[in-house]
């Protein structure tokens, strides 16, 4: 049976950008920028829906939901978090430097960077969800403004949902592809280190060479603008519940899981806040 395509949980009129305290937010430029920059990656969902859904032409069923519910809800974030941008800082030029993003990442999106096998790209797919699920986690947690809170949590409640769906479709085509542990870490690993690379990086260069006409944004920049974040990061990311996410599909006999989660967890903290 197909997955229904419901309406999504929520809508832009739930949120309440008119009662935004700017003045919790408006000078904090880190904040300007990761938000600017996140709401660029999430309008593009349309590009990474329909590649997907051309991937799996063997199952209705995911093409249905990827084409309809996922995609849907992903273009929805993105409209959220530019209509916050645009209300906190009402003279940047979104439309302009979503070009620039769109011009520069578009290329990158090619049909052949999907994964190996339809199993593979399923479990790649409920990384790229951990990581954005976990991502949202932390805005919730750091905001310091009430409407960002909220509009955080409503985004990250969607991405742990979809998170199951393509856990579910991981599961269908495991038990046809029957693929190691071995592999599927290979992969899992693989994708984690591409996670939060490119676009994030093309996405905040866009926004930063919009709003500061004439000047370069450069990858020492970039480096930066992370150790910044770093911060937050070793205060906010919900290290354990990503880590217990990124373990699911290998299926982990339960005394290995045990051990595996709090040693990568130390780890994925290490790592990620420096």
């Amino acid at each position: 049976m197909a997955p229904a395509t419901p309406q999504p949980r929520w809508s832009l009129q739930d949120v309440s950008f008119d009662h935004i305290q700017k003045e919790c937010i408006v000078h904090d430029q880190d904040w300007f920028y990761l938000l600017a920059g996140a709401s660029f990656v999430e309008s593009l969902a349309d590009l990474y829906a329909h590649n997907l859904v051309a991937y799996y032409d063997d199952n209705p069923a995911a093409q249905r939901w990827l084409g309809g519910e996922w995609e849907r809800e992903e273009l929805q974030h993105g409209r959220a978090l530019r209509a916050y941008v645009q209300t906190v800082w009402p003279d940047f030029d979104w439309e302009t430097a979503y070009a620039a993003f769109e011009r520069a990442y578009r290329p990158l999106c090619a049909d052949g960077l999907l994964g190996p096998t339809k199993a593979l790209e399923m479990a790649a797919r409920c990384v790229v969800e951990t990581g954005t699920s976990s991502f949202y986690g932390m805005i919730q947690a750091a905001s310091p403004e009430p409407v960002l809170r909220d509009l955080a949590g409503r985004i990250r409640a969607d991405e742990v949902h979809h998170y199951k769906y393509f856990y579910r479709y991981f599961r269908e085509y495991q038990q046809r592809e029957r693929l190691s542990r071995w592999r599927l870490l290979r992969e899992l690993l693989r994708r984690v280190s591409e996670v939060d690379q490119e676009d994030t990086f093309l996405a905040i260069q866009a926004a930063y060479e919009t709003h500061n006409r004439g000047q370069h944004f450069s990858r020492a920049d970039f480096d930066a603008f992370r150790r910044r974040m770093g911060n937050w990061i070793q205060r906010y990311y919900p290290f354990e519940m990503a880590v217990k996410m990124l373990l699911k599909p290998i299926d982990l006999p339960p005394f290995l899981h045990r051990a595996a989660v709090p040693l990568l967890t130390r780890k994925a903290r290490k790592v990620l806040a420096g």
